[in-house]
């Protein structure tokens, strides 16, 4: 009866809170629109810790056990037979998993947000599992950008742990900052909060959409500023080591003559950096928050009212986004870091992350 049943290593929750298991699982069977994907790269994700930790229980439900893992790249293993020709998907090309799975038909889907989705199943975050493991099966041939191999010499061949943080390390910020493109500029400045994974970067996508605003990069962890450096940040700022943030600022980039920032993309969305964001904005300035280490947004009122601040939250990106990100990325305009770890030290990896050890982005190679 299960002669033919083949087999992969899945990294998989079993119980919150704990390490997480590498299974031998059931390789998927692929029909229809399905197509399966042998990962080449998964990055590790902080939105990860938070479901493996179990704090997103009550707001994602999951039956377990369950592979994580929603940043994905890898080369096509085997084609639905109801994939379209026009479709151009062949076993072995690589391609790019676009994380968003949306029903199709909602008004978000058909607008082109699909992450926006009423009814999302993503993968590694539903019941479809994800990208840690050696394949994962894709429910519809939509839901991938293939990434042709580049023939000029002014291209990139982007390798595979490369392009599967841009899905949303990559991604996530690019979209932040184009909501706010346009109050940006020459004697403009954006700082950017938290030189992680996704904050590596947005200093990047700042330099090149910002249409030459200043860039500022704000952490507490001098490698990671060092990056920031290295990937274009005009200044750097060591919040650790600061008793009064905005005076920081000011004498960093007008001199000391007051000016704070007219942006701040903030990766990490914690209450305390929430809260300095608002200590250093310029009037008419704006927040945009990504990261997901708090609860809640706290402006002050008084200061939101008189000084007309916005906020703003922004997921993730859409599909038509990731390809703009994977098309940068093809040019050789987008820079990396990356820590590789194989599928069978994960939980080593896992830790890493958790104590902010890793600078930019880890990637599980199965």
């Amino acid at each position: 009866m299960f002669e033919n049943t083949q087999f992969m290593s899945s990294a998989r929750i079993h119980n919150y809170q704990e390490p997480l298991a590498i299974d031998n699982t059931s390789k998927p069977k692929v029909y229809g629109e399905e197509i399966l994907v042998r990962v080449g790269a998964a990055g590790l994700c902080h939105s990860d810790l938070h479901l493996i930790n179990g704090e997103w229980k009550d707001v994602i439900p999951l039956k377990l056990p369950k592979t994580p893992g929603h940043e994905i790249a890898g080369w096509i293993e085997e084609v639905g037979d109801s994939v379209p020709e026009s479709a151009q998907m062949k076993e072995g090309d690589l391609v790019a998993v676009f994380g968003g799975w949306g029903c199709g038909i909602c008004i978000y889907c058909k607008s082109g947000d699909e992450q926006l989705c009423n009814f999302p199943r993503w993968p590694g975050l539903s019941d479809y599992d994800g990208g840690y493991s050696e394949y994962i099966m894709v429910p519809t041939y939509r839901f991938l950008i293939k990434v042709d191999k580049q023939l000029t010499t002014n291209s990139y061949n982007i390798r595979p742990e490369e392009l599967a943080p841009l899905t949303d390390a990559g991604l996530t910020p690019y979209r932040a900052i184009k909501k706010i493109r346009h109050l940006l500029g020459p004697g403009k400045s954006i700082a950017i909060f938290g030189i992680g994974g996704l904050g590596s970067y947005a200093i990047q996508y700042a330099k090149i959409l910002g249409q030459s605003s200043t860039v500022i990069a704000l952490d507490r962890t001098e490698e990671k500023l060092q990056l920031a450096e290295k990937f274009g940040a005009d200044h750097v700022v060591n919040v650790s080591k600061l008793q009064n943030i905005r005076s920081e600022i000011t004498s960093k980039i007008s001199e000391g003559k007051g000016t704070g920032v007219d942006v701040v993309i903030d990766c990490v969305g914690a209450d305390a950096t929430i809260e300095d964001s608002c200590k250093i904005l310029n009037k008419g300035g704006s927040i945009v928050v990504v990261g997901l280490f708090g609860s809640q947004i706290k402006i002050p009122l008084v200061r939101a009212v008189l000084q007309e601040y916005q906020a703003y939250g922004s997921l993730w990106g859409n599909y038509s986004e990731l390809r703009e990100v994977i098309e940068l990325a093809k040019t050789g305009k987008i820079n990396h870091s990356i820590q590789k770890f194989p599928l069978n030290e994960i939980n080593e990896a896992i830790q890493l992350l958790k104590n902010g050890k890793i600078v930019g982005r880890g990637v599980i190679i199965p």
